[in-house]
This record gives structure tokens, sequence and C-alpha cells, in this order.
């Protein structure tokens, strides 16, 4: 079925969906209650706003509505009844509406997001201005607006970000010049584990059931163990109110070959709310030089969800799970050889299939046992298993078949078991005095299958204990000292070397100073410790661009960190707010953990080509450092115009054996114009990627350079309310400067930037595109 073919099937399935939810909803009850209408603008502008939440606390039967485009919803309400209105980007307030009237209510916009509850790097939920981590946030309306239907959308024009592609194994992140294991990334608060090659795939993390993404750089270690040196990245998927119903589909295609669809159901009661979800994403691979091997292969992922929430007095139960299914096609170049399938000479390639299988899930507890306990128990588990097969495919007769090698076909698979809890003392409702927190954590890692190189399966487990107190030192500062004792059953932790002491602990301190109401300063510094992963001490990876095998004898790192940041707002004139937050940081490891290039191919075994692309193993490089600078600003005027400007500088060195430091500048804007006339808001989303230079240290000592020239990348989307707030909809084009492969300068056979499995340039995008998406919900 060819690309036409396909469209007028998604535009079917879409209307047929849609009218069997209009069929639902019209089966529903009725109530003959007293209309009421309430319309909801912006305190500065006056403007209304559409896709306003209001939340009835008490007593109404019905307890969600929307606003319209004109701001407006309609009540069915028989009694007085006290609301919650709340709108991503302003302060969440309460009123009580009374059957009949007819009121209009301002919000104050929230510019720094000061109101919006974070949760990750906190022992207890808090605010952004209360935190003591300087915490990035993005929201569920910025991942509409752009299209994203991944992790790797959604981080792609970040600063201090940046994503590197692999055709098989998927993309992966680089955070404050560190990348792979060293970011640690959540599902609600649950470790996600390793993709293929020890990196996560991205592509694989998806959007279609998240709230908002949480980024804090810098290192976590007291709060989230080991994999949190670089930063961490926390998925924060949607909860549902109590009371609340739903119905919600969004289809989306994008010119390349992604067509996704999805489906959300949720309903809500006194104290119990209940959601689930499915979808569907297929992407038909793309390939910039027109050859059958394709730089971003074809794939086709199956999505399920569910979510229970249970109120309890003062506390909250939360089951949840997320599951991905996912089959992938690696297509090889063909050559001439002959099919004794057919008795003739042909043109032969190698094809590999690749099924994987994702599933994060996580039982949690938490809330306050009385006015000043809070607790917060997470437990989950997350698994990744992949299958692949090799298939040998005529293209002249057209014809496949499976190989009969055996090590041609394996599985692998890993699982991360984790369990942790806290347990926080202080006067957490009135946010003053000291604050004590006590917590443990307990993570079991392991894997088996056929890449493992034991065979029968392995393990590498860590577990610690931790405390920290919160100090407030007038009504100006905070201060936060914290403590960590770590255990790993395969490596002595006492290489921590706490104090001289030869103890297992990690330090951090957090401070936090609140000059006035325009400014305040944040400091943290934290030590990190990180055993190898399973992956980098026995995982074998091999194909035909792919040899990377584990070194048993890896060190553990052990890093530190250190983080400055400053917060500085102020209004000007009538309905101008400017906020600008800049931020330093330093980070030195030992021992990091890099794959390094295997200089002797005749080492490899016979199986192996030895043209292979990527020949890798790991290895141990002493002195890590990297440093950077980060400017971000913020604009908001009262006429509809919001500015995001950036700019940041990243340096970075790699061995005792070379001090120079390689140095990379980037730039990004994120804008919108929100036009009142036609209800349309216009988006921006641009970053500059300057210059950049990896490197590694092969078995010999040398370094080796690989430097990526600079890039563009340009976003423009429109998007719009429809139909009283029940239609969502975003149209545009993504990669306006129709970038695709960048070139490669300097010994490719020694970058880290060569797992792509090429040594003359990398794959940055599929160059132009143009999308639209769809979202229809009824509540």
């Amino acid at each position: 079925m060819t690309k036409k073919d396909r469209l007028p099937y998604w535009l079917s399935s879409k209307v047929l969906l849609t009218s069997l939810v209009l069929w639902w909803m019209n089966g529903l009850p009725l109530y003959a209650q007293v209309k009421t209408v309430v319309q909801i603008v912006a305190e500065n502008s006056a403007s209304p706003l559409a896709g306003v939440t209001l939340h009835a606390l008490a007593p109404a039967k019905k307890s969600g509505w929307l606003t319209d485009t004109q701001g407006k919803a309609y009540l069915n309400i028989s009694e007085p009844v006290n609301v919650k209105i709340s709108y991503l980007g302003y302060l969440t307030i309460e009123r009580q509406i009374v059957p009949g009237s007819s009121v209009v209510i301002q919000l104050e916009e929230d510019i720094l997001g000061l109101d919006e509850v974070v949760v990750t790097g906190s022992f207890t939920p808090t605010t952004s201005s209360q935190a003591l981590h300087s915490v990035k946030k993005i929201g569920a309306a910025t991942i509409e607006a752009k299209g994203a239907v991944n992790l790797a959308d959604v981080l792609q024009t970040q600063l201090n970000l940046k994503i590197i592609q692999d055709d098989v194994l998927g993309s992966r992140v680089v955070m404050q010049g560190i990348s792979g294991p060293n970011v640690k990334i959540l599902i609600d608060g649950v470790p996600v584990v390793n993709g293929s090659g020890g990196n996560f795939d991205l592509s694989q993390l998806n959007m279609n059931n998240v709230e908002r993404v949480e980024i804090v750089e810098g290192p976590l270690s007291v709060q989230y163990g080991t994999n949190a040196l670089a930063g961490t990245i926390n998925i924060i998927t949607k909860s549902y109110q109590e009371n609340e119903s739903l119905v919600s589909s969004s289809t989306y295609y994008e010119s390349v070959g992604q067509y996704n669809v999805d489906v959300a159901l949720a309903k809500g009661w006194k104290n119990l709310s209940v959601s689930a979800g499915g979808g569907r994403n297929r992407f038909d691979g793309f390939s910039s030089s027109g050859e059958r091997n394709q730089d971003w292969i074809p794939r086709t992922q199956y999505l399920a969800n569910a979510k229970v929430n249970y109120h309890f007095k003062s506390l909250h139960v939360t089951g949840s799970f997320d599951h991905m299914w996912q089959k992938a096609i690696s297509h090889g170049d063909a050559s001439g050889a002959f099919n004794s399938k057919t008795g003739k000479l042909s043109l032969i390639a190698d094809d590999h299939y690749f099924k994987t299988y994702r599933l994060n899930s996580a039982l949690i507890v938490n809330g306050h046992l009385s006015d000043k306990q809070y607790i917060n128990i997470v437990n989950g588990v997350s698994r990744y298993t992949q299958a692949k097969q090799k298939y040998l495919q005529d293209i002249v007769a057209d014809i496949k078949w499976i190989s009969t090698e055996e090590a041609d076909h394996d599985t692998s698979s890993f699982i991360t078991w984790t369990s942790r809890g806290t347990y926080v003392y202080g006067n957490s409702k009135k946010k003053k005095g000291l604050y004590l927190t006590v917590g443990y954590e307990l993570s079991r890692n392991s894997a088996q299958g056929g890449k493992i190189r034991s065979g029968t399966g392995v393990n590498v487990n860590d577990y610690g204990v931790f405390t920290a107190l919160e100090i407030p030192v007038g009504n100006k500062l905070k201060i936060q000292p914290a403590l960590r004792y770590t255990y790993s059953n395969k490596y002595d932790s006492k290489e921590i070397n706490f104090l001289n002491t030869h103890l297992p602990l990690l330090p951090s301190f957090n401070l936090k100073y609140h000059i006035d109401p325009h400014l305040d300063f944040r400091f943290s510094y934290g030590q990190g410790y990180r055993t190898p992963s399973v992956r980098e001490l026995y995982y074998e990876f091999i194909n035909a661009n792919h040899y990377i095998v584990g070194n048993a004898k890896l060190q553990a790192e052990i890093g530190h960190n250190i983080n400055f940041s400053g917060s500085w707002r102020s209004t000007f004139g009538s309905g101008i707010s400017v906020v600008v937050t800049p931020s330093v940081f330093l980070t030195s490891i030992d021992n990091k953990i890099e794959l390094v290039r295997i200089t002797d191919r005749t080492s490899l075994p016979k199986d192996v080509p030895k043209n292979v692309p990527v020949a890798r193993t790991y290895a141990n490089i002493k002195n890590f450092k990297s440093f950077g600078f980060n400017l971000n600003a913020k604009l908001v005027s009262s006429g509809g115009i919001q500015l995001s400007p950036g700019f940041g500088l990243l340096s970075r060195s790699g061995s005792e054996s070379d001090y120079a430091f390689y140095t990379s500048y980037e730039m990004n804007l994120n804008a919108s114009y929100f036009l009142k006339p036609f209800d349309v808001k216009f988006n921006i989303f641009y970053k500059y990627n300057g210059r950049i230079t990896e490197f590694a240290k092969n078995e010999e000592g040398a370094i080796g350079v690989l430097t990526l020239e600079a890039y563009n990348t340009l976003d423009f989307t429109l998007s719009k309310s429809l139909w009283k707030g029940r239609v969502f909809t975003s149209i545009g084009a993504k990669n306006l400067f129709d970038v695709t492969d960048i070139s490669l300068i300097g010994d490719g056979s020694k970058g880290l930037v060569s797992q792509t499995g090429r040594e003359s340039y990398y794959p940055i995008s599929w160059g132009r595109t143009f999308f639209i998406k769809f979202n229809y919900t009824i509540h």
C-alpha cells in the first residue's frame, strides 16, 4: 500500500472513531440544572483563555469543564459549587460559582511557573519558587504545539541538550557534555532501563500520555543513586481528577511517512479515578542517499497504558503501567550473489528484523501522615526485551528466507527493579521550619539472553540509605546538606572515601537565597558514584555496522558537580514581564566509562567483518572534565507575545594525556504569538548547534577527535482550539532548513559519535516535513 493509499484510511479511521465517541456521549443522561456561564480571561490583556480547566471541588456531581475559544464554560449546576480554575502558565485559583450567574474571572500569568508543582529532585512535592534545584518544565501545551511524538522531539531544541541518532540503536541524549547511562531517565519517578548499546532510545518514549517533562541538570545521586551524574529527566504521565469523565482521541500525520493514532478514556468517582489508553505509531523509514540501507529505519509501535488513583484521607495510592511493542526492520544493501533457492544469480541483501518490548510499571504511595509527616514510597519495574532475526532478501525475485546461522538470531532482556522510600518530618503545609528527610533505595539490575556474554544471566545491584536536613536561615536563606550511604554487590563502594575515612558516603549541599521577590540564587554541589551497568560489563551487540562488546574489568565512576544559577524577574510598563536566568556548571569524573576503538581488527572473531564501521569496547577515561555557561531569558507581553531566547557554552577535556579543552556554542529561541481576532497561536522553535568535538581514548592511550559541523534547526507551527474547546489542532513545518546529514571532520574511527555506524557524516534529521495533528476531547 502506498502513502497515497494510506491517507484516506487514516482519515476514515478518524471519522469512525469520532462517530463512536459522539454516539457514546449522546447516550449519557442529561440533568435538568440551571445553566451558568463562566468566562476566563487573562488579567493583563483581558484576552479570553481557551482550554482552561474548571474542576468542581464540592458538591457537584459533574466535576470537569473546559472553556471554549471565547474563554467561556457552561456549567449545569443546581447549587453553589466551589471550583478550582487552572491553566498552564497562570496561577491556580479557587472560586465559588452560584447557579444562574454569569461571571468573568481573571487569571494572573505565572511567567516563571512559580506556582507550578514540581517533584523531581525534591523529597516532597513543592512549587518552582520553593524548590532548591532549578527545574526546567516542558508542559503538555508545548509538547502539543511542537507536534512532538517522542522524547527526542521534545528535547531537540532545548539548551544544554543534544540528541545523537543511530540507525539501529536509536537516539540518545547528551546533557552537560555527558551522555549515555550518566543521564537518569524516570517515568513518574521510576527509573527506565536502558535500550540497546547502553543508551536510551528516546524514540521509544512516547508523549501521547504525558502531562509534562521535568529536567534537573547536575547530579542527584543522593536522591536517585547511580546514573544521575549528568542530570535527571522525569516524565510525568497524565492524572485525572476525582469525579471527572473524559474521552479523548488524537491523530497525527507527518509528510515523511508517520501515521499515529491514539485514544484515552478516564472516569473518576469520589475517591477513585481510572484511566486507560492506547495507540499505534507508524513510520515508513527514511534514507537521504536513497540507499536501501536507511539512516532512519521503518518501525511500527503499539502502545498501551493504564493508571488507577485511590485517595484515602491524606494518602494517595497510584498503580500504573506503560507498555510498548515495536517492530523495526534494518534493510541491508544488496550485492550480487547466487540464490540457492532459485538456482540463479541475483541481488541478495541481509535484513535484520527487531522486535522490542518495553514495560514500565509502578506502585506509588504518598501523602501526609499528619501535618508534619510526609511519606513517598515508589516501587517499580522497568523491562526491555529485544529479539533479532536475520533474513536474506532476494531483491530481483522478491522472496526472503530466514538465516540458518544460530548467531543471526538472539533475544536479550534487561530488567530493573526499584524500591525507594522517603519520610519527611517538617511543617510542610506552612512551608516553615526544619525539614528532616530519611530514606532508602534498592535497585536490582539483571540481564539474560544471547547478547549477554555469560549466557545464563547476570545482575548488578545497588543499595542505599540517605538523609537530608533543610535548614532555614532567616527568611531569605535555605540550606540543605545531605548524605547517602551506598553499597554495591559487584564493587567496593568504600573507594568513594568520604573525607578520607574510607566510608562509602556521597555528600551533597544545596542552597537557595531569596533576596527579594525579583531576585534569587541557587547553589548546589553533589558527588556521584556510578557502577558499570550490565551492558557495559557483559553486553555484546553485533550486526553489519556494529561490534560493541562489554568489559568485565571496568572500574566504577566517581564524579563531582557544581551548579550555580540565578533568577531575576521584573515588570516594565503595562503588561511586559522579563525573566533572566544565568547558570554555570563544572563537572569532573574519574574513570568515566566510554566506548573506545578496538585498534587491532585482527583480534575480532572470525564471523565479524573486518571492515565493520564500529568496533568498540568499553574502557575507563581517567580524568573527564566539562564546564559550561547558559543564559536563558523570557519575555511576556500582554499583547500575546512570548519570547524565550537562550545562549550556551560547553567545554570539555577527556584524559590525563590530553589537557586541551574543546568548546562548542549553541543558541535557541522559542517564541509564540497569540493572534486574538482569529484565536490562533503562532509558535517558533529554533536552535543553532555549533561545531562540537567528541573524543575517546584508544587502547594505546592516544586521543582521537571528531568534529561535527554546525547546523540550524527551525520549526514553525500554528495551534488553535475549535468547537468550544473540544478540538485542539496544530499544523506546521519541521526542520525548515532541510537539514539531513552533517559532515564529520577528523579521525572518525576514534570519535564517540561514530557509534552511528558511519565515518563521514551523522544523520541529524530526515529533512523538511509538514505535519498536522487533531486532538478531540469530551469531558
